[in-house]
Parts: C-alpha cells; sequence; structure tokens
C-alpha cells in the first residue's frame, strides 16, 4: 500500500514538474534553449532619441554618416583579406597603429613567425619542454624595429588588415568612416567581396556650441564604470551618454539594438529590428536662451572698456519658472583676453562664490525663527564694532529700518544685530561676540531649506554645493548674515529665489519637461512672515536698491547683492586683490510669479567708487526682451 502511494506521488510530482515546463515555462525554456543552441548577438548601437525645447525645435539631432563595412567570410585566408584592404587602401587618410598591431602583422604575413625559432626551440617545444605561451614570447621579443619599419602605403595596408581582424569574427568591422557618396559609389562599383555600405547617426547641434556643455558627449564606455554597464547588458563597443544630459538620461536615449542569430557561414539573420531612442523635450526656450547669451556678451564687452573691470571674465544668468523649477534659459561666459567667448555653462553647477546680499531673505528668517527680529520693530542703523574687530556698517547710513525696510535698503547693521541676538545675546560696542558652532547650524540649516549650500535636485550629474566656512567666529557670522563668508553655486540661486516665490515650497530644478512639480521640502515659516519677506523683497524694486532695474509694472520681488572677496590676479595661486562680486535674484509679477532669474558677475570690480552696472543692464535687456 504504501509503494502503491509512493508510486502515485511520484507520477503526480513527475507530471505537475512536465506540465511547468512544456505549459507554463514553455516560453522561458524556448528561450533559454535558443540562447544555448543558437548564437545571437547584437548590432551596432541604436539612433538615440533627440533632445528638443519646449517648443519643439531639436537642440541636438542625429545625422546619416555613410560607412564602409567588412563582413569576415568563413575560411578566408590572409592573402584574401589583404587583397581587399589593397583595393581600400587610397581611401584611408588617417593611420593610427600601436607596436601590437604591427608585430601582428609581421606574424600573419611571415608564417606566423615560424623561423623566429630555433629548431632546438622547437623540438623543446615538441617534448613539451616549452608551451605554446612561450613560444610565443620568443617570436614577440625577436621582432625588431626595423622588422616592422613600413612606408605610409603599407602602414595603410596594416591600418585596414588589423580593422578587418579585431573583435569577432562575426561582428561587422568599420573600415572607412564617414565617407562621401562618390567613394561609396566607387567602392560599389569594385564589387569586393564582404564589403558593404552601412548609415550610422551621429549628433549634431543645429545651434553650435550653445549649451553643449549641458547636452553632454556620448562616447565609448568608460574604463572605470565598465562592470556597470556590462551589468546593465551593455556590450563594451557601445557608445553612451559619457556627459552631461545625455549621460543623465541615457536610459531614455539610448534605445534598442538590433537582435540577429549568427549562421554557420558568419552570416546574420535579423531577428528583431532596432528601436531607436525616444526624445526628450526640455523646458529650455531656445530663442529666449540666444537672446539672454547675445545680452551676457554684449553686457561683458562694454564692461570690458572699464578700467575698474580688470578681473571680469565670467558671467553667469539663468531664467526659471519659478512654479515647476523649469529652467527657460542658463547661460556661463567667459570673455577671453583676445575678445572672444567660451562657454563655461556647465560651471554654474561646480564654481561658487559669496553671493552677497540677495541671500537676506534667508537671514531675516533665521530672525524670525529665533526671535531676534519683531515685526515692523524700527532700529537706526549704524555700525557694529566687536572686540578686536574693525567697525561693521552698511554701505551708508540709512536711518531708521525695520524688517521690511532693512530689506527694502539692504541694511547690513539690521542683519548683523539679527545675528547677534538670534544666538540669545545683546549688542554692546565692542562687546566680546563668542559663538558656537550650533550658531552656524542654525543659519546653515534654514539656508538649505531654501535651497542655498545644497543640492538643488536638478536632473544633471555632478552638481556640486559651493564651500562651508570652518572657522567660527562671531565676526564671520555677522559676515555669513550678509553673504559673505558661506560661497554658493549661481544655481542655486535660482533654487533660493523660487523657493521664496512659492512661499516656502522648494522644488527641484528641472531641465527635461515633466508634468509635475518635484518637490524637495518646505521652509518651516509662517505665511505672515513670508508676507513681510516678499513685500521687503518687493520694496527693492519700487523705491529701493533696485528701483531703476527693470520696469516697474512688472511688479518685481528679489534682492541685490554685492559681496567683497579676493582674487588671484597674478595666478600664482595665492588671493591677493580684494575685488566685488555682484549679484541679483528676482521673479515676477509678485501675485502670479511666471519667471525667476538670478545673475552673477564674479570679480566684477576692484573700485570702491565705480561698479559697471551689469546685473542692472541684463535684467533690464532680457525683462525687455521677456515683455515684447
Amino acid at each position: 500500500m504504501k509503494l502503491r502511494i509512493f508510486l502515485i506521488f511520484s507520477f503526480l510530482t513527475f507530471f505537475c514538474v512536465l506540465y511547468n515546463i512544456n505549459v507554463n515555462g514553455h516560453e522561458y525554456y524556448t528561450v533559454k534553449y535558443q540562447e544555448n543552441m543558437e548564437r545571437i548577438v547584437y548590432g551596432a548601437s541604436a539612433t538615440r532619441g533627440r533632445i528638443l525645447d519646449r517648443n519643439g525645435k531639436v537642440l541636438v539631432d542625429n545625422a546619416g554618416v555613410l560607412n564602409i563595412i567588412y563582413h569576415k567570410p568563413v575560411s578566408i585566408t590572409i592573402n584574401e583579406e589583404l587583397d581587399i584592404a589593397r583595393k581600400l587602401v587610397t581611401y584611408v587618410t588617417e593611420v593610427s597603429l600601436t607596436e601590437t598591431n604591427l608585430k601582428n602583422y609581421y606574424l600573419a604575413t611571415h608564417n606566423n613567425g615560424h623561423d623566429l625559432i630555433t629548431e632546438e626551440e622547437w623540438e623543446l617545444w615538441e617534448e613539451r619542454k616549452l608551451d605554446n605561451d612561450d613560444i610565443k614570447a620568443l617570436k614577440w621579443d625577436r621582432i625588431t624595429p626595423e622588422m616592422i619599419t613600413y612606408q605610409e602605403e603599407e602602414q595603410k595596408l596594416i591600418y585596414l588588415f588589423t580593422l578587418m581582424n579585431d573583435g569577432y569574427a562575426y561582428q561587422d568591422k568599420t573600415l572607412l568612416k564617414d565617407v562621401t557618396d562618390e567613394v561609396v559609389a566607387e567602392i560599389t562599383s569594385m564589387a569586393i567581396p564582404s564589403i558593404s555600405t552601412s548609415v550610422t547617426s551621429e549628433r549634431v547641434y543645429p545651434y553650435g556650441e550653445t549649451l553643449s556643455s549641458i547636452f553632454g558627449t556620448i562616447g565609448s564606455i568608460p574604463k572605470e564604470e565598465k562592470e556597470k554597464y556590462l551589468n546593465d547588458g551593455y556590450a563594451l563597443n557601445d557608445i553612451v551618454g559619457t556627459s552631461g544630459l545625455e549621460e543623465q538620461y541615457e536610459e531614455l536615449l539610448k534605445g534598442e539594438k538590433a537582435k540577429y542569430v549568427i549562421n554557420s557561414d558568419n552570416t546574420l539573420t535579423l531577428l528583431e529590428e532596432e528601436q531607436p531612442g525616444e526624445d526628450i523635450i526640455l523646458n529650455i526656450d531656445i530663442d529666449l536662451q540666444l537672446e539672454l547669451e547675445r545680452v551676457l556678451k554684449e553686457e561683458m564687452t562694454l564692461a570690458s572698456k572699464k578700467t575698474s573691470t580688470k578681473y571680469f571674465h565670467d558671467s553667469y544668468a539663468m531664467i526659471g519658472d519659478p512654479k515647476t523649477g523649469g529652467i527657460l534659459a542658463l547661460a556661463g561666459i567667459r570673455r577671453l583676453d583676445n575678445g572672444e567667448f567660451s562657454d563655461i555653462t556647465i560651471t554654474a553647477f561646480t564654481s561658487s562664490f559669496a553671493m552677497g546680499s540677495v541671500v537676506k531673505g534667508a537671514s531675516n528668517t533665521v530672525g524670525y525663527k529665533t526671535g531676534a527680529i519683531t515685526i515692523g520693530k524700527k532700529i537706526k542703523d549704524s555700525c557694529v564694532k566687536l572686540y578686536s574687530q574693525p567697525s561693521k556698517c552698511s554701505y551708508k547710513s540709512l536711518g531708521y529700518v525695520d524688517d521690511i525696510t532693512a530689506l527694502k535698503t539692504s541694511s547690513n547693521y539690521f542683519q548683523f544685530i539679527t545675528a547677534i541676538q538670534s544666538t540669545g545675546q545683546k549688542y554692546k560696542y565692542n562687546m566680546t561676540f563668542n559663538v558656537t558652532e550650533e550658531n552656524f547650524k542654525t543659519y546653515r540649516d534654514i539656508f538649505a531649506s531654501y535651497g542655498l549650500g545644497t543640492k538643488t535636485g536638478i536632473d544633471y550629474p555632478n552638481e556640486q554645493t559651493g564651500m562651508k566656512g570652518t572657522k567660527v567666529a562671531g565676526d564671520l557670522l555677522l559676515n555669513f548674515a550678509i553673504g559673505q563668508y558661506d560661497t554658493y553655486t549661481p544655481i542655486s540661486l535660482l533654487q533660493y529665489i523660487n523657493t521664496i516665490a512659492n512661499y516656502g515650497n522648494r522644488y527641484a530644478l528641472r531641465f527635461k519637461k515633466e508634468d509635475y512639480n518635484s518637490f524637495m521640502g518646505q521652509v518651516d515659516l509662517e505665511s505672515t512672515y513670508f508676507d513681510r519677506i516678499t513685500t521687503g523683497l518687493y520694496q527693492v524694486f519700487h523705491g529701493g536698491t533696485a528701483s531703476s532695474y527693470i520696469n516697474k509694472n512688472l511688479n518685481a520681488v528679489g534682492k541685490t547683492g554685492t559681496s567683497e572677496t579676493f582674487y588671484d590676479s597674478d595666478q600664482d595661486g595665492v588671493v591677493d586683490t580684494e575685488v566685488i562680486n555682484s549679484t541679483l535674484v528676482f521673479y515676477y509679477p509678485k501675485e502670479d510669479p511666471t519667471y525667476s532669474m538670478a545673475i552673477v558677475a564674479p570679480y566684477l570690480t576692484n573700485s570702491t567708487t565705480y561698479t559697471y552696472p551689469f546685473t542692472k543692464n541684463v535684467s533690464k535687456k532680457i525683462t525687455t526682451y521677456l515683455s515684447s
């Protein structure tokens, strides 16, 4: 009875396994069988998706490139391959050969180097006292430089022969890249066996260098990332995004390669067609981008004519949609000594500067949160004198100020008193102002909630966060409060002003157009206080430090900034010249924010008596363009 039950149970188990293999697992096991029994290979990297601006204008495209391809037949001889190569030699314009290539060619054309081995050594090999690796090493060492010295024409032949034998036998080998229609016609007319034409694509940029550093590059898989790409199913000869948006959106842009089975004669049969990559649409408005670049170049040229702008070489400006975090335009421009310009836009994410008074909206937030600021309470603008430190003042005497007018007139004194009171101390003339790392942390945490000194969440690789000061001292906390201690990246200023426009809601900055906001957090501050901040920043453009910057009817909200810093004038690694950074952030209109903008002009002037109105002129010209 037990034996019968065991047999029945075994039969049922066998039946279930068989059913699972033949029915449930049929597709899986069929694929595994094909993979084991058939040699499956994939074609070259698929045509990458394009990159478009918000209005559908193509920013990065693909252009067809004609190539001459060789597919190695089964059992072809070296001499037959050399005959093919000789017919193509005249079309080779550039040659790149290594010593290894030259030695391999020598061996291939000299009976595999048989004569380089002595009879005694062959006897030792037959006696298995030398193995194949030993023989190969002896041959390699005995090929002298004189033996592999070839004339130019034969070097071209060697180059083609090397390409024909590179990689796997079943792979197509590109012998000539980017050839003309005429060359294709001439080679086709020769009817050379195993030679054909293929069309691949290369990236083209309709707007030249504009945003080229942001788009990034494509190329071979970086050596240090080989394992990652192999684990993701790439082949070592695949073309991938290696920087910028090409790298950021590799998964969307790359597409799917064609799939082939290798036949017994090394020919290929197509199994699956290539699937081109997806197009991606950016928030960028290319017309606005071009205008922004034009204005920056124009203003940098005008500024260069002033003696006070000796060290002003770089500028940054960016325009955003404050409601979404979308980047509409972004430019970093360097003016060279010869008057030409180069694109440094990528450094908007990596370079950082002391930004000055533009940060005072965040500084007021510290005052509100710590109780250091009482709404509407007026104090007389003056100077702060700490023990063993020189007096620190506003740029001029501003009379009585409160939390709103202190922003309007950019009172440093107001921020100094706020910083002192944020630590629980009261200001006294010549006082010893002791601070802790925690006092700095209070400021840094609130600044970070606005996007200053932290990553913005932008969809772009390798963003930096600026530099944090390492020293803890009372006078440095005062400097921090007016934007003259820690440094911030230009791109972070855009998120900062966006966060103010959104009453404390911080959204990630975005190049790629999405149908959602990427929420990153919220400034912990009641709307009553945001009303005070935005009112003060509104007054900056209406009777304050930026009254003449843009048309008042735009109802802009923002802040000007200047920061004293130092510049390495002789490029010896030591900062030795006092200069001033000039900055500006704003959004408009106040009630329904549509545009936001940040402008940074590092080292704009080395003069305390005259500053070229760079940020003013740029903001006026761009807002006029946007209003037209």
